[in-house]
């Protein structure tokens, strides 16, 4: 499980939160990493429990779908792509997805036959989400697959296999298999940011754990992995995709 690691001198006991859907660990500096390591694995289920909570009942930033059902919003429902907000223009034709990084736009064409049903139907809305996810998992495993061989040259780490799906609440995962997956809604965060979750996953083929070798690991090669995990914590409320 991804976490943030707070050390403090000040501080004599160890303190778990989970803030924004994300896990915060807050710890005296004396205290070992294998020991936070182990504290997680302990409270995983509450800590699971908590994060699918907050995922479920923040509604500071509406997920895609509740954007298009609220009939009564002005708003124009949105997305992220490569970690800037884009506008949603849906048009009915030839079914087809157009990303337009000048104007931040993402225009979703979809059959005629949705037409008469209009855009708050939810058999619209789910086709209008399909469609877009077909286009993230598309447009990342493009960027993946050349951004993985180029990391892992680099590294001397190779993965036996790499799969492109969505996870509800990961990035990448990575087994002693040697086998990563990657979620296809990584499409949502800007390229320096994904290059990050890379190399990330990349390391646990080394280190399949968070200890202070696997980030020293880490930071060799993502030199820019503490901004990355900012950014990550930061924008966390306007990644949700449901």
């Amino acid at each position: 499980m991804e976490y943030q690691l707070i050390r403090s001198e000040r501080r004599k006991t160890i303190g778990l939160q989970v803030k924004n859907a994300q896990v915060i660990v807050r710890a005296p500096t004396f205290v070992k990493t294998s020991y936070v390591e182990s504290l997680i694995q302990a409270k995983l289920q509450w800590l699971n429990q908590k994060i699918a909570e907050q995922q479920q009942n923040s509604l500071v930033n509406p997920s895609f779908s509740e954007q298009f059902t609220r009939e009564n919003t002005k708003q124009q429902p949105s997305v992220f792509i490569d970690g800037l907000p884009h506008r949603i223009i849906v048009s009915f034709g030839s079914p087809n997805v157009i990303h337009d990084p000048l104007e931040q736009s993402l225009t979703v064409i979809i059959n005629k036959r949705y037409h008469a049903l209009g855009l708050h139907c939810d058999i619209t809305v789910s086709k209008i989400k399909s469609q877009i996810e077909r286009w993230f998992k598309v447009s990342i495993e493009n960027y993946l697959v050349n951004h993985l061989a180029i990391f892992s040259n680099k590294m001397s780490l190779h993965a036996s296999s790499v799969k492109v799906r969505k996870y509800k609440s990961r990035w990448g995962s990575c087994n002693s298999r040697a086998e990563l997956s990657f979620n296809y809604l990584l499409k949502m965060l800007p390229t320096w940011v994904v290059d990050y979750v890379i190399v990330h996953e990349l390391c646990h083929i080394e280190h399949m754990n968070h200890s202070t070798k696997f980030w020293q690991l880490v930071a060799i090669y993502c030199p820019e992995y503490k901004n990355a995990k900012i950014w990550m914590h930061k924008n966390q409320p306007n990644l949700k995709w449901s």
